[in-house]
């Protein structure tokens, strides 16, 4: 009698959710406008419980993550609403997961034309961070990838990867998600990120992808990808179409 209470009692349990899965799952129906009201307003804590089936813990992890995204905002004693400039095709610099993901959310196709990947010595870096110190038998995984936005050229990304601690990448995430490969990976998954963004001219390889004039404004993108242990795993230029680029930001005051 015991074990039927007990298998009862689990089987009521709120099921197990990843807190990135729950994440795209509100976002998807906040696309969709089938979880807001006429205020953009999300549903009360213990609906949305019970609407994924997921614990509080979880659910506020997720709603966390919105909040850092620039998804969604709160107001005490009232609740959580959708932030309206998400409700267009702006990129939240500060969203979870990789580019291609952050696309996908907002109905945008982020696909690779081109991509290329060799091995080279620390000193034939086009660019290094100033934060690390490199030894000069030092190697390194130089990857180059042509990027579309819906079928149109949207960025050249140049990136430099470290290989004492990856030794190769497939081809096939060289044309999907590099943030997605390096995550599955227990050996490198991501911990943070440091980005500056800044303008540059266009260099002469980006411009002939983009069909524009080599010097023509570029919006550049610099980032540093580091382990959850502090160890550099990447760092890279991303040169973007300024004409396509829509990036957003929040900034929380209180």
């Amino acid at each position: 009698m015991g074990c039927v209470f007990v298998l009862e009692e689990i089987l009521e349990m709120p099921k197990k959710m990843d807190t990135s899965i729950l994440v795209k799952k509100i976002i998807t129906e906040i696309q969709s406008g089938e979880l807001v009201d006429q205020d953009l307003k999300l549903p009360a804590e213990p609906n949305l419980m019970s609407r994924y089936e997921v614990t509080r813990y979880t659910l506020r992890q997720a709603l966390k993550q919105l909040s850092v995204m620039g998804y969604t905002y709160q107001v005490h004693g009232v609740g959580t609403f959708v932030r309206h400039q998400q409700t267009v095709d702006s990129v939240a610099l500060e969203h979870e997961g990789g580019l291609s993901a952050e696309m996908e959310r907002i109905g945008r196709k982020l696909t690779t034309k081109t991509a290329s990947e060799k091995i080279i010595p620390v000193s034939e870096a086009l660019f290094l961070p100033k934060t690390h110190h490199f030894q000069n038998d030092d190697k390194l995984i130089e990857v180059r990838r042509f990027r579309l936005l819906d079928d149109k050229p949207y960025l050249m990304e140049q990136s430099y990867y470290l290989q004492s601690v990856i030794d190769s990448i497939p081809e096939e995430a060289l044309y999907g998600s590099l943030f997605k490969y390096f995550e599955q990976s227990r050996k490198t998954q991501i911990g943070f990120i440091d980005q500056t963004i800044m303008s540059e001219p266009l260099p002469e390889e980006a411009s002939d992808f983009m069909e524009m004039s080599a010097g023509s404004p570029s919006l550049l993108i610099q980032d540093e990808s580091y382990l959850a242990n502090g160890e550099l795993l990447a760092f890279s230029k991303q040169y973007y179409n300024y004409q396509q680029a829509k990036l957003f930001m929040i900034k929380k005051v209180h």
